[in-house]
């Protein structure tokens, strides 16, 4: 199924920092690595200190171009910024890149302005869809609406030019169909998967740090304590007020023996120079302290995989807190340690937790969150955990994310052959 011969593969990827749409990427070229095929990243800012453990070590070669552009003018037109710095980065690579002319296959994902540019200089091209961009603004008045017109417009005629085009979930494809119902090619499901290098991290790691050690602040010595975890960035979208205000009203459910024992833990990728970052973490603080939850809810930036791993193991579930989810691999990661996974009932999610089996599917709402947190508290949830690494194993497994690729590779050998 495997292309014979060995393949350059190009990857085009705006901002390589730590979230979930890096994640998936470095996943894929992990996976074409290991197929025997050769890897390189092209991307507008990239910052080692800020970066998964794959590129901060070397694993994947990168070149940066653009990176002196603004993000924004005057704190507005972040996606006009983010086009232009594209079509600057996809033009100079083009044109001056010491290894342009040599790649196989590029990979393109998040911003799909640089397609049609590859597709002029006759390139394979495959575009993975996170979700539509369109989707992700903000509504606003008639001068936003005339500016997103155009860029909305780019994005649907450059997506539509890719020789192949991927989604991470079945809810992502159908909200692909129904922004663009314009594009007749097929789309196939790509399902992300935990990382290689977390997979092994677990895998070979014999003694876990006590919770105790990673965040001192927690103070209660019961071995017994109920430890509720939020991963995810720093950012509105994530909705982690939803933890914090399902903590609060938690609090008047138990009894004081109970809360006296519970915590809260929001991890978070943070980049210093992310405004949205900066502010959102910001936010949550003062929401924390306006209730008087400082000594049960506790902010950690940026924690490195091994620090997660621990976290994980550590906790005794996961709050997902964000709603419209594309996908989600933090349940996946959650799974993995065997530990049962709160989750909106929205998105992704509704695809990775099987509710009342592998964790719960809540309302979208804190009061609904903090319920499944009491049934947690109160119930023995450890067969959920093992059940939740059972279904990890069945459908969301390192072997059948490599052999998904193994058939993406043959498909789009099979569709160049075609027009060429």
């Amino acid at each position: 199924m495997t292309p014979k011969k060995k393949l350059k593969i190009v990857f085009i990827h705006p901002d390589l920092g730590i979230g979930g749409a890096e994640r998936l990427v470095l996943d894929v070229a992990a996976a074409f690595k290991k197929q025997n095929h050769e890897v390189l990243f092209v991307t507008n800012h990239y910052n080692q200190t800020h970066a998964f453990e794959e590129l901060k070590n070397g694993e994947f070669p990168v070149e940066v171009y653009g990176d002196w552009l603004p993000r924004t003018i005057y704190g507005r037109f972040q996606a006009l910024c983010a086009y232009l710095r594209m079509i600057y980065l996809i033009v100079f690579y083009l044109v001056f890149g010491k290894n342009s002319q040599s790649p196989d296959l590029y990979f393109v994902d998040l911003i799909p302005v640089a397609v049609p540019f590859l597709k002029f200089a006759n390139k394979r091209v495959i575009y993975y869809c996170h979700h539509p961009d369109l989707l992700a603004s903000p509504p606003g008045g008639c001068l936003k609406r005339f500016y997103r017109k155009p860029i909305d417009w780019l994005e649907f005629k450059a997506t539509s030019f890719a020789d192949i085009i991927l989604v991470n979930s079945v809810y992502t494809a159908s909200i692909f169909r129904e922004t663009f119902p314009q594009i007749k090619k097929p789309i196939q499901i790509l399902y992300p998967t935990i990382a290689y290098s977390y997979l092994e991290s677990v895998q070979k790691r014999k003694h876990f740090k006590p919770i105790q050690k990673i965040v001192p602040e927690i103070v209660c010595n019961n071995k017994d304590l109920n430890i509720f975890l939020s991963v995810n960035r720093f950012h509105p979208a994530k909705r982690l007020e939803f933890a914090i205000e399902a903590m609060e009203i938690l609090k008047s459910m138990t009894s004081a023996s109970e809360w006296e024992k519970t915590y809260c833990i929001i991890a978070g990728g943070y980049d210093p120079i992310n405004k949205t970052n900066a502010d959102t973490f910001t936010k949550l603080s003062d929401m924390i302290r306006e209730k008087n939850l400082r000594d049960k809810i506790f902010l950690l930036k940026s924690p490195s995989e091994s620090i997660k791993v621990d976290l994980l193991h550590s906790c005794t579930a996961l709050l997902y807190t964000p709603l419209k989810e594309h996908f989600g691999i933090v349940p996946l990661e959650t799974m993995l340690v065997a530990k049962p996974v709160i989750a909106m009932n929205s998105g992704g999610p509704r695809e990775t937790v099987d509710h009342g089996v592998t964790g719960y599917l809540c309302e979208c709402s804190s009061e609904s969150m903090a319920e499944f947190m009491y049934r947690i508290i109160k119930e023995d949830s450890k067969d959920m955990g093992v059940k939740g690494r059972e279904r990890l194993e069945e459908k969301f497994s390192y072997k059948s994310f490599a052999k998904s690729l193994e058939q993406v590779l043959k498909d789009v050998t099979d569709f160049s052959k075609k027009t060429d």
